[in-house]
């Protein structure tokens, strides 16, 4: 920037409402901040969907599942040979065998298809956060109900429900025989993750033995890491360890597709957003296509005294760049209140069984900011570029002629 361009750069900073309150600029001003905090709510509102996602899947399923290789039930030997070798690795921060299988829940003509998943609650619960409503440990013939599934049977704490577990290998002339019972709700699970809470029931492992008929062994060996993020390379070491007979299994071979494919979706929706800002673009153009023939004598003067066309294109982006530069963070700013205001509201929710979960979020990320303030300042800068090749073109005698 050479002494000219300061100059006049200074004077325009000193007195900027000359131009400020212009139709043409307010206009620009309000069209940049428009769009732009479309643009940033969007993307902060689909990033703290994301980000809920994962918590929310990572919360509410075991990060690594050990299986028999065979897909049999994990004998009580194989549980304490995993006990012994795993339990002391600082990367672990549980370890809790698990009985789980499909059931059917009755109340009344209400009929749902439930996930059962049975623990020894007096040895800990790695989801007593999600309780919702109501007290653990479990006592005998007690269970906690999801909290859709809860509203589905119109249950609440107290009432009973009925488990059935139909024996294909139990057929009779009659039909299946079914292993049934009742049992007590004790306490209402809610996690916030739509599948879970409109299918679990957890319950003692005494009891769903009982009803499964099965009197020993698990279906599986739930582990929670510290880091769940590194739960592929820990699982791979861990079969290693435990040897051919069990396999460790986790959570990204089930729910990476699934965040992957919302990743996706956000840049996508992003893109589309985008062209909220270069439609806003239009303003700009018109604003500078207005300033350069509304200082067209301002041209011829300073062409006249030896300045050259960049230099004064120049003179022009550095006016109209620091009003769009602070019109996208102003912007910016727009978009996080949105953002928080839409986290904040509560006569709209998500509807579970499209989106997974039930709730709005927002998520405002550095990376994010970055992102949207350099696109967002790319596109308006090619629109502020492209009007001022029209000083090129202008010649001080023919400025001077239509001025007479």
């Amino acid at each position: 920037m050479d002494r000219l361009e300061r100059f006049y750069l200074k004077r325009y900073l000193k007195k900027p409402k000359r131009n400020l309150f212009r139709f043409s600029f307010v206009f620009m001003i309000l069209g940049i901040m428009l769009s732009v905090g479309i643009l940033s709510a969007g993307l902060n509102l689909f990033q703290g969907y994301e980000t809920n996602l994962k918590r929310l899947l990572l919360d509410s399923f075991a990060h690594i599942g050990i299986q028999s290789s065979y897909r049999n039930l994990i004998t009580e030997q194989q549980r304490e040979m995993v006990f012994d070798r795993l339990s002391q690795r600082k990367e672990i921060a549980s370890i809790t065998p698990c009985l789980e299988s499909a059931l059917m829940a009755q109340k009344g003509d209400k009929i749902r298809a439930i996930n059962l998943r049975a623990y020894d609650i007096s040895a800990g619960f790695p989801y007593a956060r999600y309780i919702s409503a109501g007290e653990i440990p479990l006592q005998e013939k007690e269970v906690i109900l999801g909290h859709y599934l809860a509203e589905e049977l119109g249950l609440s704490i107290g009432d009973e429900i009925t488990l059935n577990y139909p024996r294909l290998d139990r057929i009779t002339p009659l039909g299946i025989h079914a292993s049934q019972d009742k049992y007590r709700i004790a306490a209402l699970y809610r996690s916030g993750f739509y599948e879970s809470d409109r299918s679990l029931v957890i319950s003692n492992l005494s009891d769903a033995r009982a009803l499964l008929m099965i009197p020993s062994g698990y279906s599986k060996i739930e582990i929670r890491l510290q880091d769940a993020d590194k739960a592929a390379a820990w699982s791979k070491e861990y079969i290693n360890i435990l040897g051919p007979e069990l396999i460790s299994i986790p959570w990204n071979l089930y729910a990476e597709s699934l965040l992957h494919l919302v990743a996706i979706e956000k840049w996508l929706i992003f893109i589309v957003f985008s062209f909220l800002v270069l439609i806003a673009g239009i303003n700009v153009i018109s604003a500078v296509t207005t300033m350069i023939i509304d200082r067209n004598t301002e041209i011829a003067v300073l062409k006249s005294l030896g300045a050259t066309a960049g230099v004064i294109k120049r003179l022009f982006a550095y006016r109209i760049g620091i009003i769009a530069l602070l019109s996208v963070i102003l912007g910016q700013a727009l978009g996080a209140i949105v953002s928080w205001a839409v986290e904040k509201q509560s006569f709209y929710r998500l509807k579970g069984e499209v989106y997974f979960i039930d709730t709005l979020t927002a998520d405002i990320t550095f990376f994010n900011l970055v992102v949207v303030f350099l696109v967002a300042s790319i596109l308006i800068f090619l629109c502020i570029v492209l009007p001022l090749k029209r000083i090129e073109r202008m010649q001080v005698i023919d400025i001077l002629r239509h001025k007479q």
